[in-house]
């Protein structure tokens, strides 16, 4: 079942629900007790999921023969990435998840907060999920606690909420063993982890291993991570302070203890505030996670 939840983005409630209630799937049992699912299966779950996401009633659908199934789900998201192509059609289709999000965490309903989150992931997709829904929740949280309508409460628990899901949207990517790795990490004083989070996942759901170091570490200990994983990139997320004095000097330091082969690429406030600086020694600064996964995606030879 673990294997099963994690290939097609259910949660463990769900599945047994319907295969409780409307016989979906039947899996086989182990001698232990533990269920065995089949490619067919699997195949089947996950094509109920993606149709369920596009606003589909499992009770309606649970019965449809699989090829029927899959036409159904093709028109369904055929239909949707029309309606999705520009960015306004993107936004439009992200609003009432960013709306519901918002309300769950004025409500302190953690619950509720990652429901909404997983369901903008299974049917906007990744990036949709995490440029319209994530980061615009992100920055609405930061606005109103400096306004003083929400104290940290809500921001812990939002913040701890957005990271069990980028987690699960990472686990949830097809990532081949022989993909290339990329070192994911914020350099020393940088001490802002939850961007690197979001690389981390958007690396991921590009197709990347991911070696995830965290934050506030030096040019040393990155270095000579990136060289025991064999990455062929360095993604460092630079939010607080902006003017670190030596954050250039910093990355100066890690660009020379990394072979030439691999790249360090910057982004975050801090990264653009110094940016001249940064791309003096060898450093590619990010604007956008848009332009991030242009170039996951140009030095991924399985994308």
């Amino acid at each position: 079942m673990r294997v099963v939840i994690q290939r097609t983005g259910l949660s463990a409630d769900v599945l047994r629900a319907w295969e409780r209630r409307y016989g979906v799937v039947a899996p086989d049992r182990s001698e232990g007790g533990q269920r065995l699912y089949s490619d067919d299966d699997v195949e089947r779950l996950s094509l109920l999921r993606r149709a369920t996401a596009a606003g589909r009633n499992i009770s309606q659908i649970s019965a449809l023969p699989l090829p029927e199934l899959e036409a159904l789900v093709t028109e369904d998201e055929t239909l949707r990435a029309s309606q999705e192509e520009t960015p306004e059609g993107r936004r439009h289709a992200a609003h009432p998840f960013q709306e519901a999000a918002c309300r769950a965490v004025e409500r302190l309903d953690v619950s509720d907060l990652e429901a909404q989150l997983r369901r903008a992931a299974m049917q906007l997709g990744s990036a949709v999920a995490i440029d319209e829904v994530i980061i615009p929740v992100l920055r609405d949280i930061g606005d109103r606690w400096h306004r003083g309508e929400l104290n940290p409460a809500h921001e812990h628990m939002a913040t701890a909420a957005i990271r069990r899901v980028l987690a699960w949207m990472s686990s949830s990517a097809l990532v081949p063993h022989y993909a290339p790795l990329a070192v994911v990490a914020t350099p020393a004083n940088q001490r802002h982890e939850l961007g690197a989070k979001i690389v981390s996942t958007t690396a991921a759901t590009e197709g990347w291993r991911v070696l995830f170091l965290g934050a506030d570490l030096p040019a040393e200990s990155i270095a000579a991570a990136a060289a025991q994983s064999g990455a062929s990139l360095v993604a460092l997320s630079m939010i607080f302070p902006e003017h670190d004095p030596g954050l250039v000097a910093e990355i100066a330091r890690l660009r020379q203890l990394l072979p030439p082969h691999v790249q360090v690429v910057a982004g975050g406030p801090a990264a653009v505030a110094n940016e001249s600086g940064l791309v003096a020694h060898g450093t590619r600064v990010m604007h956008s996670l848009a332009e991030l996964r242009v170039l996951f995606r140009s030095l991924n030879p399985a994308a």
